[in-house]
C-alpha cells in the first residue's frame, strides 16, 4: 500500500490535527499552532500543537503548547483562537470548553501568555475566562476568537449562530485584553442574504478571521451547521467602525476537503493562510492508521478589484528538488508525461489560446484502474476535479468538485501540488481546489494529458520533485511535554 502521509505539508507525526490557529511572528520566527489530539487518529479534547519556521519553507515540530486543565474552564478542550503580541509578550486567545461537544456546550474565551523565545512555555491567565456568551441567547456555539488592534483598542470577533437567525460574528472591544465590552454583531446572515441570498451559510460560523487589505477587506468564515463542518466562505467588503459591510461572497476553495483557514496579516495588505484538510476516508480507517488531518500549503491572499485572490506562497518553489524531464509520449487520446513517476510533485501547466479543454490525469495507474482527473474547460470557463476513480479502496470518498470561473478571463496558468494523499490546484491566482485521494496501487504515479490535437499542441507542462518540509533537527514526534501552560 502506498504511503498516504503527506511529505511536504505540515502535520503532526501521529495523532489527529484539525484547525490551524494563531500564526504569529515572534523574535524573527514564524510560529503556527493547530488543534491536536496526541492520542490517535480521532478527534478528542483538543490541545494546541506547535510548529515553528525561520523561513516559511522548512519547519520544526515543538512540544504541545496548550492542554486542557482538569476542573478549569477548558477542561473539555482548548479550541481554536489566535495569538497576538501585547508589549513584550505573546498572548493566546482561545476557546475553553466544558462538557460534551453538543449545541449549547459551555464555550468561553480564555487567555495564556508567553515570553519564552521559542514560545514553548505558556501560562494561563488566572482570570480566565475573559469573555462569555451573551446572556439570554440560545446560541449553537460561541467560539474561535480572532483579535486585532486598532487605535490602541483591542477588538475580538467570535463565531456564533442560532437555529432561528443563522450564523453571525459577534464583536467585543477592550483596552487591556481582560475587560471586554460587547458591540453586538459584526456580521449577520441577513447581511449576507442581502448580497447573495443563493449562498447557503449554515446556522453557525466558525473561525472568523479578518484580512485588512489595501483594496478592501475580507472576512473569512467557516460554514457549520448544528453537526457538520462544510466549507470556507470569503466575504469581501469593508470594515467600517464596528460593522463589516459585505459586497461580494466567494468560495475560498472549490474542493471538498478544506476548512478553517487562519491568517497571518502582512504589512502590505496581503495575508498568508493555512487551512485544515480533513480526511476523505472512514473514521475507522483514520483510527487504524493512527493519524488524521493535514494543513494545507500556505497561500497568499489579497483583495484586488473586489475579489479575493488566492495563490500558493512564492517561497514554496524552494521545496523544488529537481526538474523532471516530462518527455511527452503520444497515446490514442493525448500523451503521457513519461518522466513523471512520483506521488510528490509540483506541476505547472500553461495553456495557450488554442486550448479549449484538456483533462489532466493525475496519480494514474498504467491501466487507469486508479486515476484523478482535473478538467480545465476554457470554452465553458470551468474547472473540475473528479476523484470518483482515484482509489480502489471502498473506505474512501469519491465525487466530482469544482465549478464555473469568470468566462471573460480564460484559464492560462494552473499549478498543482501533489503530495501523496492531498491534491491542491491553483488556477490563475483566482481560485483554489483541494481534495484528498488515496490510491492503493504502487504504480498509481503517472500523469497523462488528454484533449483535442489543437489543444494538446498549445500547452506546456513543467514538473519538479519536492523535498521534505521538515528542517534538520526537528523533533520526530510531538508529545505532551506538560510545560507550564498546562496548569
Amino acid at each position: 500500500m502506498p504511503e498516504h502521509r503527506p511529505y511536504a505539508h505540515l502535520r503532526p507525526e501521529r495523532g489527529w490535527t484539525n484547525d490551524p490557529t494563531g500564526p504569529v511572528r515572534w523574535q524573527s520566527r514564524t510560529h503556527l499552532f493547530h488543534q491536536y489530539n496526541p492520542q490517535g487518529g480521532y478527534w478528542d479534547r483538543p490541545h494546541w500543537g506547535h510548529l515553528v519556521s525561520d523561513d516559511l519553507v522548512r519547519w520544526q515540530r515543538r512540544p504541545v503548547a496548550l492542554s486542557p486543565t482538569p476542573g478549569g474552564p477548558d477542561a473539555a478542550g482548548c479550541y481554536s483562537g489566535c495569538v497576538v503580541i501585547d508589549g513584550d509578550a505573546a498572548v493566546m486567545a482561545y476557546t475553553g470548553v466544558v462538557g460534551p461537544p453538543v449545541p449549547g456546550q459551555l464555550q468561553v474565551t480564555c487567555l495564556a501568555r508567553s515570553t519564552d523565545p521559542l514560545l514553548d512555555r505558556w501560562v494561563k491567565d488566572p482570570t480566565n475566562p475573559v469573555t462569555t456568551a451573551p446572556p439570554g441567547r440560545q446560541l449553537l456555539g460561541f467560539r474561535d476568537p480572532f483579535l486585532w488592534q486598532d487605535d490602541r483598542r483591542w477588538w475580538q470577533a467570535i463565531g456564533a449562530g442560532s437555529r432561528e437567525e443563522g450564523g453571525e460574528v459577534l464583536l467585543y472591544s477592550s483596552t487591556d485584553l481582560h475587560r471586554w465590552v460587547p458591540h453586538g454583531a459584526l456580521l449577520t446572515k441577513a447581511d449576507l442574504d442581502a448580497v447573495d441570498p443563493q449562498v447557503w451559510t449554515g446556522s453557525m460560523w466558525e473561525c472568523p478571521v479578518l484580512l485588512r487589505g489595501r483594496d478592501g477587506d475580507a472576512l473569512l468564515l467557516s460554514i457549520h451547521d448544528e453537526v457538520d463542518t462544510h466549507y470556507p466562505l470569503a466575504v469581501v467588503g469593508q470594515l467600517v467602525a464596528d460593522r463589516f459591510v459585505p459586497s461580494r461572497l466567494q468560495r475560498l476553495d472549490l474542493g471538498p476537503d478544506l476548512y478553517a483557514p487562519c491568517l497571518l496579516q502582512e504589512a502590505d495588505g496581503t495575508a498568508i493562510s493555512w487551512a485544515w484538510s480533513w480526511e476523505a476516508r472512514t473514521p475507522a480507517a483514520q483510527r487504524a492508521s493512527g493519524w488524521a488531518g493535514v494543513l494545507s500549503a500556505p497561500r497568499r491572499l489579497e483583495v484586488v478589484d473586489g475579489h479575493l485572490r488566492v495563490a500558493p506562497l512564492a517561497q514554496l518553489t524552494q521545496l523544488r528538488e529537481r526538474a523532471l524531464d516530462v518527455r511527452p509520449t503520444p497515446t490514442a487520446r493525448g500523451w503521457v508525461a513519461a518522466g513523471i513517476d512520483t506521488d510528490v510533485a509540483d506541476l505547472e501547466l500553461t495553456l495557450g489560446p488554442a486550448v479549449e479543454r484538456i483533462d489532466l490525469k493525475l496519480r494514474c495507474s498504467p491501466g487507469r484502474e486508479e486515476v484523478t482527473t482535473l478538467t480545465l474547460d476554457r470554452s465553458r470557463g470551468e474547472v473540475w476535479l473528479d476523484r470518483e476513480h482515484a482509489s480502489l479502496d471502498p473506505a474512501v470518498r469519491g465525487g466530482r468538485y469544482g465549478g464555473p470561473l469568470d468566462p471573460a478571463l480564460p484559464i492560462q496558468h494552473v499549478r498543482v501540488l501533489l503530495d501523496r494523499s492531498i491534491v491542491e490546484v491553483f488556477v490563475d491566482h483566482r481560485v483554489a481546489l483541494t481534495a484528498r485521494i488515496y490510491p492503493t496501487r504502487e504504480d498509481s504515479t503517472g500523469v497523462e494529458v488528454v484533449g483535442a490535437p489543437d489543444s494538446l499542441a498549445d500547452i506546456r507542462l513543467r514538473a519538479w520533485s519536492l523535498t521534505s518540509i521538515w528542517a534538520e533537527g526537528e523533533q520526530p514526534e510531538q508529545h505532551d511535554g506538560r510545560p507550564s501552560g498546562h496548569g
